[in-house]
């Protein structure tokens, strides 16, 4: 969760007061090209690691493909969802399904959808391990663990 502190420029000390006298040279430094007056807001928010390309590259590359095919196997699948007051059917694509997945893991995670953009490593890998099961509980769909030397594999294919 994030705390934001609202602020009108009037000069460098004006920021200071406001963040509970914390000297951030580097904010002060960026609002001196502010001109007095101007209104804006500094939001400060916890940061965890940041997910790591191989934790992305794992759902894109390994775990939505394997959801989609199995939607697309079976030949009864829609993806139905409520924007406003109308029922929309999409057709099954990976952006599709990704949305899919993260409104069924919003619902398990009390209501809080968070786009993985947002998403610290721990939270990616809940995501993805929230997924995981889903798909074997619901679709019986059976998503291999990541392979930690998918890098040193594909050195050695490509010699």
């Amino acid at each position: 969760m994030s705390k934001q502190f609202a602020f009108t420029k009037q000069d460098r000390h004006s920021v200071y007061e406001k963040l509970d006298g914390l000297d951030w040279s580097g904010i002060a430094t960026t609002l001196d090209g502010w001109k007095p007056g101007q209104r804006g807001y500094i939001e400060i928010t916890k940061r965890g690691n940041r997910k790591s390309t191989n934790q992305l590259g794992y759902y894109y590359g390994k775990i939505l493909p394997m959801a989609l095919e199995d939607f697309k196997k079976d030949q009864g699948v829609t993806l139905n969802f409520n924007i406003g007051e109308k029922m929309v059917t999409l057709p099954l694509s990976l952006e599709t399904v990704d949305w899919f997945l993260k409104i069924q893991y919003a619902e398990y995670n009390e209501g809080e959808y968070k786009d993985k953009a947002d998403m610290d490593m721990a939270e990616c890998a809940a995501f993805e391990d929230y997924v995981i099961k889903w798909l074997y509980t619901w679709r019986n769909v059976h998503v291999p663990p990541a392979d930690k030397n998918w890098k040193q594999k594909e050195m050695q294919e490509r010699q």
